[in-house]
């Protein structure tokens, strides 16, 4: 039985109804409210929504009613047989094909919406319902209201919170060709790495129900132009926020951006180093995966360099560009990883400064030096401790020999105190 033909009987079976609760002698008629409740009362643009039409103070053996939804806000998702949509309605009839024996109660009728717009979007329904003598039930209902996307009330607080946050730090260099930023915060936590001036390349993991991201920015030069893009409709998978800023002058232009990356899996997005170390040289500062800038000194001997770079994610992929043929002076090393996901990505820097002869010259002079003032110290610390244990050696022997005498001393008196109690035993009490 299609869909339609099987429409075309409920409304049958619906009109039979009618026509017995009207020829049927007047009755008491039943009372029930109509309820219609969600999983949620907030949702983002994406999301779904379970709706449930309940019945509470009757049970209802068959019923024609009519949902009505904010058709640009909501999108209908189920696809019920008993149901049918027309623009922003859906129409439900059903009977009870036992005759009263499985009549409903509580909970009717389920659907799913999912979430277009933001806004508050509306529910409610109008209908017939009958109980199992084919009377029909007076029934109640109310407004059912579902928030999409924080309000603009709570945008505009959020915004103030942020602004009142970064108002305090107003820049106050007032060179008309600055164009960096002193500021730069987001409404969410993890933003990798903190914030510098001269660092433009940032990081920032978040869920699949984040759709837009707050961006506040100072420029050092409050006369400079910030355009902030990329911020809003985030899509899942990699985002680019970027962040131009314009000097006053115009002439020069500086560009930050922010990888975002929205997903329901994090690991799959983890683009963490588990290990980042290199031979023979010490990252200045120590690796952190909030750090992506370092910096460290090698050798005038070193030709390449011997690094080790490992995922946390063990099917992460690393790549590392430069650190071959080393150069006297700077040089620059990226290490790329590739999150399992494909898409998300973090990058850390690392300049290396190769000493050249000179230099090195002065480093081994230096090294040697601060060698001999260990060894010195390591002698006078072994010295002093030798003395220590010397000293401490004789004063145990000294304490040693004490407890010797004084142990003598008690055995002296023992005997003594026993050959006198003989005497006094003999002279006096024997007798």
């Amino acid at each position: 039985m299609t869909k339609k033909r099987k429409n075309l009987k409920l409304i049958c079976i619906l009109t039979l109804f009618i026509l017995i609760n009207i020829s049927m002698p007047s009755l008491a008629t039943t009372k029930a409210d109509i309820l219609i409740e969600t999983n949620k009362e907030y949702l983002e643009k994406g999301e779904e929504i379970e709706l449930t039409i309940n019945i509470e103070g009757e049970e209802t053996a068959a019923y024609n009613f009519e949902l009505y939804f904010d058709k640009d806000k909501l999108e209908y998702v189920s696809n019920l047989e008993n149901t049918n949509i027309k623009e922003n309605k859906l129409i439900t009839v059903w009977y009870d094909e036992e005759g009263g024996n499985a009549a409903k109660t509580k909970k009717i009728e389920k659907y799913i919406f999912r979430a277009k717009e933001n806004g508050i979007a509306n529910f409610t329904i109008d209908g017939e319902f009958y109980n199992k003598s084919g009377q029909l039930i007076e029934t109640n209902s109310e407004i059912k209201q579902i928030q999409i996307g924080k309000s603009e009330v709570e945008n505009l607080q959020e915004e103030s919170i942020l602004q009142k946050e970064i108002s305090k730090e107003q820049g106050d260099n007032l060179e008309s060709n600055n164009a960096n930023l002193k500021v730069l915060r987001v409404d969410r936590e993890g933003l990798i790495p903190s914030f510098e001036t001269n660092i433009y390349n940032y990081y920032l993991t978040v869920s699949n129900d984040v759709n837009d991201l707050e961006v506040a920015c100072t420029a050092e030069n409050p006369n400079a132009d910030i355009k902030i893009t990329g911020n809003n409709n985030l899509k899942e998978g990699l985002n680019n926020i970027e962040i131009e800023v314009t000097s006053e002058d115009k002439t020069q232009t500086n560009n930050y951006k922010i990888e975002v990356t929205k997903t329901a899996d994090l690991e799959l997005a983890n683009a963490n180093l588990q290990t980042l170390a290199i031979e023979n040289a010490m990252l200045n500062p120590a690796f952190d995966n909030n750090i992506t800038h370092y910096t460290t000194e090698v050798s005038n001997s070193v030709n390449d360099l011997r690094m080790l770079a490992i995922p946390e994610n063990k099917r992460a992929s690393v790549e590392i560009i430069g650190g071959t043929d080393i150069k006297e002076g700077k040089n620059e090393v990226r290490i790329i990883v590739l999150a399992q996901n494909a898409s998300t990505k973090k990058e850390f820097l690392i300049d290396i400064y190769k000493r050249n002869q000179v230099e090195e010259e002065e480093y081994v002079e230096k090294q040697s030096h601060i060698s001999e003032e260990l060894e010195k110290a390591y002698e006078i610390e072994t010295t002093s401790s030798n003395i220590e244990n010397e000293e401490s050696r004789d004063l145990q022997q000294e304490e040693k020999n004490s407890n010797i005498s004084l142990s003598i001393v008690i055995v002296i008196g023992i005997i003594l105190l026993i050959f006198i109690g003989i005497i006094i035993y003999k002279k006096y009490i024997k007798k």
